[in-house]
């Protein structure tokens, strides 16, 4: 058996980058936006002012 600690496959969870709570409530209220016919400024003012999840985090990998 060969052993080696070069690992042929890339640690793609570590070389991921920061996820910003920002850019998914950006992404969330445009897409909506579109849908809607809704400005995104409205939609994202009315994504950070609801408290029903602000105790939730983003789910974030486990280190091994």
């Amino acid at each position: 058996m060969l052993s080696s600690t070069f690992s042929p496959v890339p640690d793609l969870l570590s070389a991921a980058p920061a996820v910003d709570l920002r850019r998914i409530l950006r992404a969330v209220a445009s897409s909506t936006a579109i849908e809607t016919g809704q400005t995104i400024q409205e939609l994202e003012f009315q994504l950070q002012s609801d408290s029903r999840y602000s105790a939730l985090e983003l789910a974030a990998p486990i280190s091994a």
